[in-house]
């Protein structure tokens, strides 16, 4: 199996590669997909776009990441360790462009389910973005 959620970071460093900041995207727009009780073509369409440019930056199979993904997800009973590292880590525009991932999974399928919004409000809450912040990239995903 892939290690590539537990990269020890040395502490003086303070954002971590693109491609891990794509995958932990990756893992909680998984949980948004998924969090309507069921994942959309135009949502796996999204997260596998995604999957794509994570498998091209690390040179592994686009498969074994999807699986990784699943897996995790599945296997996994809170994101909060995701959210600490989130914090840790990532700088602000990093942050925003989580948040705005998330929400444009969530539209994918032209439905924002109230399970979407209420798990992405959350997540955003949790790593620090402002309310404004969130429903100003909201509104740019509707549209």
């Amino acid at each position: 199996m892939l290690n590539l959620f537990k990269k020890k970071i040395p502490e003086k460093e303070l954002t971590i590669p693109v491609f891990e900041v794509e995958l932990i995207g990756s893992v909680l727009a998984y949980e948004i997909a998924r969090s309507d009780g069921e994942i959309s073509d135009d949502e796996a369409t999204l997260l596998l776009g995604e999957i794509k440019k994570i498998s091209e930056k690390v040179g592994k199979d686009e498969k074994d990441i999807l699986k990784l993904i699943e897996t995790y997800s599945n296997d996994s009973v809170s994101f909060y360790e995701f959210i600490e590292d989130i914090n840790k880590h990532f700088t602000k525009e990093d942050k925003i462009l989580l948040i705005s991932f998330l929400w444009d999974v969530a539209y994918a399928d032209s439905n924002l389910d109230v399970d979407e919004e209420r798990l992405i409000r959350r997540i955003a809450d949790l790593i620090r973005i402002k309310d404004m912040d969130v429903l100003k990239l909201k509104d740019r995903a509707k549209n």
